[in-house]
């Protein structure tokens, strides 16, 4: 009965009425409106929500809108789509600015605007690509609108040292698409996706051509064959570490407080004791004190660990040959006890640990005078830290929402059991949607590497993921205590720890590229004169 009735609106004179002025070539608040708000349910389709249909819902009304447009009138489309997404999905900045860069409410909502509307300008680019170039009939929309779609997703996780949020494939961790994902990665889930969308834009456009069977089958065949991958195992466990992770629930108000850093490092003392795991995990700068500042502190907490027992934390690390007056300053992880190495951070966050353009931002708000806001990034190629025989690759806090990032550290030495660890500190978010998605982020590095990732966090949401990207042990945010978990480090590769992204890039090169074709179907009644063709 309900497939019934959406058959009939969507052939209705009604619809078709409303989708052909909505991709009418004249541009005005209305689909500046629908726009925002086509953008605005995206977020919807990731955590906490996870309702993924939403996703393609919204795709479809964004090439609805945009389509048959002139480049500039796609620009405005495309911007006032992103500005929704962004709204919507990125908001939780709001909380950072707020409540701990101490900005008032509506300097923070300034900022909060500023900050979504200007990641807006991605999606107005994105729709200009498309309506000046690729913007075609038929079956070149369907490959051309989700091969732009990915590669500007794929743009914004590196330009301007990128921002790796809210890709379209985060949203699917839960459906069958998800069995793309150690092959092709989140950025070739998200072109099924999008591909799904185009198939169902075409429906409604192009309701009496008949070749249209063709692409729908093609998209059932690959959201099928996602279902029969999610079987297959990439990688063989290797033997089994009992670890806990800690979870101090440090205000972050009062984190580096000079009266407030002792107590601090007292309750990650005491949450150790009585701790028989094979590893420790303390999150992102669990030691608020850079580690030459507690180096018999540090002694002594070693010192206190059973034999054969492992501890890894997160602690600030200064330079000591750097000049005092520009000190070289990293956000780092260090091992202790049968942990041995040490990690400095590459991939900061702008403003939270260094300030872009700071000699004009700093002074201005104490916003841009955050603590520890002054890291510099730590050099490209370094070791994993190590436990025993086994290798953790680390990606403190940002750094898990860089996929080829954590695929390039894998690849680095396949022949040894490793695990990806994170630390991160996102008591910055509060109770926001940012805390989910970072969680939902690292649950993909999982799936995408088939490795196991293990998560201490300061307020939440500490969490340990298998390498299917399913949460097998979790600890309820904003308390202190330790999650106790077993995890399967891995050996092998999967396809994407091997190439990244270089498979999807030749797919979207090749998708692009064939939308220069000159091809014509059959159609369905050659009286009608309907085709698929440009």
């Amino acid at each position: 009965m309900g497939n019934q009735v959406f058959k009939q609106a969507i052939t209705s004179n009604a619809f078709t009425a409303f989708t052909k002025h909505l991709t009418a070539p004249n541009l005005n608040a209305v689909k500046l409106v629908v726009a925002f708000l086509a953008g605005a349910i995206l977020p919807l389709s990731f955590a906490p929500f996870d309702y993924w249909l939403f996703s393609i819902v919204s795709l479809v009304a964004f090439q609805l809108l945009s389509s048959g447009l002139s480049p500039k009138h796609g620009f405005k489309i495309g911007w006032s789509y992103g500005f929704g997404v962004f709204a919507a999905g990125a908001s939780w900045v709001y909380v950072s600015i707020h409540e701990y860069g101490f900005a008032p409410v509506p300097l923070a909502l300034l900022l909060t605007f500023l900050f979504t509307f200007l990641l807006g300008l991605f999606f107005a680019l994105q729709a200009y690509t498309y309506s000046r170039w690729f913007d075609r009939k038929g079956w070149k929309s369907i490959i051309a609108f989700p091969a732009v779609w990915v590669l500007f997703e794929w743009f914004r996780s590196w330009f301007l040292t990128g921002f790796p949020w809210l890709y379209l494939g985060y949203g699917h961790l839960d459906s069958w698409l998800a069995g793309w994902g150690p092959i092709l990665g989140v950025f070739g889930i998200g072109y099924f996706v999008a591909l799904t969308a185009s198939t169902l834009v075409l429906a409604i456009k192009h309701k009496d051509c008949g070749p249209k069977t063709i692409p729908f089958a093609l998209a059932l065949l690959f959201w099928v064959a996602g279902g029969l991958l999610t079987q297959v195992q990439w990688t063989t466990d290797a033997e089994k570490i009992s670890v806990t992770l800690m979870q101090g629930n440090i205000p972050q108000e009062k984190k580096w407080l000079n009266e407030y850093r002792p107590m601090s490092l007292n309750t990650y003392r005491q949450l150790n004791q009585n701790v028989n795991s094979d590893l420790i995990i303390w999150p992102e700068t669990a030691i608020p004190y850079f580690k030459h500042q507690v180096t018999d502190w540090l002694q002594e907490t070693q010192s206190s660990l059973r034999p054969n027992q492992g501890l890894i934390t997160g602690i600030p690390y200064y330079l000591p040959e750097s000049p005092r007056n520009n000190p070289i300053l990293h956000n780092s992880v260090i091992g202790l006890g049968e942990a041995s190495g040490m990690y400095h951070k590459q991939k900061l966050v702008p403003f939270g640990e260094y300030v872009p353009l700071q000699d004009m931002l700093r002074g201005l708000i104490q916003f841009f005078n955050l603590p520890m806001s002054n890291f510099r990034p730590g050099p490209t190629q370094q070791s994993p830290l190590k436990f025993k025989d086994t290798l953790f690759w680390p990606a403190i806090c940002y750094e898990i929402a860089y996929p080829s990032f954590i695929a390039n550290n894998i690849n680095q030495d396949s022949s040894q059991s490793n695990v990806i660890i994170t630390i991160s500190n996102d008591a910055w978010f509060g109770d926001s949607l940012g805390p989910k998605q970072h969680l939902q982020i690292a649950q993909m590095r999982a799936l995408e590497n088939s490795r196991y990732v293990i998560r201490a966090t300061n307020t939440g949401l500490t969490a340990v993921i298998d390498e299917k990207g399913a949460i097998k042990y979790s600890l309820p945010a904003f308390i202190a205590g330790g999650l106790n978990a077993t995890v399967s480090p891995q050996v092998g590769l999967t396809p994407y720890s091997r190439w990244a992204d270089a498979p999807i890039l030749v797919l979207l090169l090749l998708s692009l590229l064939a939308t220069k074709i000159h091809l014509k179907l059959p159609s369905k009644k050659v009286s009608e004169q309907t085709t698929l063709t440009e």
